[in-house]
């Protein structure tokens, strides 16, 4: 029987015994076999068990919430007459509401430019039958405040038209739309 020369002992020919495991061999056999672990939790999770899914959920309670109580209003100038020289003022109101955690509500009301603005802050009313515009301006009042929980509240929305606006223009029907907004 021949065996190969570095797997033969020096004590009578028989073959040598297989190394041994040492202590330097011990660290590095565990670690393959815990990363051996981990690949087959991660990727079998079947095999160990069953799964399942957890829904979290949370709600925020707002401090204020703020209801208009109408969704439309309207800001009527009526008839504008170039023979009177004055300016023409409207006012128009519409209800809100706050409710809520707190017990007292804190709002802000904000409008944009409406449809055919110049300019930030410049508002005009379109003619219905031609390119013509006529500025006007707006008030909101108030435009922020606090005001108890469930308890009713009233905007005044001012306009104005100036004489020097309106008294050179083309006669017809004026209309704009603007978005009032109460936040929050």
């Amino acid at each position: 029987m021949n065996f190969p020369a570095d797997r033969v002992s020096r004590r009578g020919g028989l073959p040598a015994a297989p190394p041994r495991l040492g202590v330097g061999t011990r660290p590095a056999a565990i670690a393959v076999a815990l990363a051996v672990l981990a690949f087959l939790a991660g990727t079998v999770p079947g095999a160990f068990g069953d799964t399942g899914t957890l829904a979290v959920t949370a709600t925020v309670l707002s401090k204020s919430n703020c209801k208009l109580d109408a969704k439309t209003a309207t800001l009527n100038f009526g008839s504008l007459d170039p023979a009177v020289a004055a300016d023409v003022n409207a006012t128009a109101s519409v209800g809100f509401v706050c409710r809520g955690s707190a017990p007292v509500a804190t709002f802000l009301f904000t409008d944009d430019d409406g449809q055919n603005p110049s300019g930030p802050g410049a508002r005009r009313m379109r003619n219905a039958s031609a390119p013509e515009f006529l500025p006007y301006s707006l008030l909101l009042s108030p435009a922020s405040g606090t005001i108890p929980k469930n308890t009713t509240g009233t905007l005044t929305i001012s306009g104005t038209v100036r004489w020097s606006d309106f008294q050179g223009s083309i006669s017809g029907a004026y209309t704009d739309s603007v978005v009032v907004s109460i936040l929050p």
